[in-house]
């Protein structure tokens, strides 16, 4: 398979990353933590703990790319959300998270293509899913859409990091360990594999809060770690934005 081809293609990107998540749904959750070596509960956890921060009281959440929900239902439960949504592209994820306990609603979406109504929601969070977007602006666009003026956007992601060098050794870190772990895990290299050169055909940290700050959004909080290889954002959108 040529990973750059599908990379560049709306059609073929969609389709290659709703069947890797529905081949990496039933060990999702256990390879992260151990893919990032605990990492991403912090990582997680702290997105959280700084958004609920700023939410408004009994909030309507829409978790997006939300895998087996863990972070929508995190999300749902510290801000005693009565209604929380999640969207994802995976039939098979969301298989795996029906059967675990949550607060969602699930169901079958693209991010570029919502299917709820305008100004409907007071928090979108999302979990490494903008960069599996064939259009993050677009994506942001959306988000924007569907968000009420003052509304939140939670978002924990990968990022191509600043400094050369450093981009270089790790992007080649998660070249071979993603394609070592994917032929562990599942015999398909590429699952894992994918990893890396989604990240060099993504944004960097200050890329992604300029396309925040053209979609309407101000940034509230950021954090990032793995010398820019990955941020934290809670980004609230602007009263005056559509």
């Amino acid at each position: 398979m040529n990973m750059d081809v599908h990379l560049k293609d709306e059609r073929l990107k969609r389709k290659y990353v709703a069947t890797m998540f529905d081949i990496l749904a039933p060990g999702y959750d256990s390879f992260t933590r151990l893919f990032s070596f605990g990492m991403d509960k912090t990582w997680k956890d702290k997105l959280i703990a700084e958004g609920a921060k700023l939410a408004p009281k009994s909030p309507r959440i829409l978790d997006l790319a939300c895998g087996t929900g863990d972070l929508g239902t995190q999300l749902a439960r510290r801000t005693a959300s009565p209604l929380a949504l999640g969207f994802d592209l995976s039939p098979q994820m969301l298989a795996v998270a029906h059967r675990r306990p949550h607060q969602l609603h699930f169901a079958v979406c693209d991010m570029l293509q919502l299917a709820i109504p305008s100004q409907s929601v007071d928090i979108v969070s999302i979990g490494y899913g903008i960069r599996n977007t064939h259009e993050p602006h677009r994506a942001l666009a959306e988000i924007a859409r569907v968000l009420r003026p003052g509304g939140l956007l939670l978002n924990l992601d990968f990022y191509r990091p600043t400094n050369h060098l450093w981009r270089e050794l790790y992007l080649r870190y998660l070249s071979v360990s993603g394609n070592l772990a994917g032929w562990l895990w599942h015999r398909e290299p590429a699952t894992y594999g994918y990893i890396a050169p989604s990240i060099r055909r993504y944004l960097t940290i200050p890329e992604f809060e300029t396309a925040l700050h053209s979609s309407g959004f101000t940034v509230k909080w950021r954090a990032s770690h793995l010398n820019s290889g990955l941020g934290l954002h809670v980004a609230e959108k602007g009263s005056g934005h559509p």
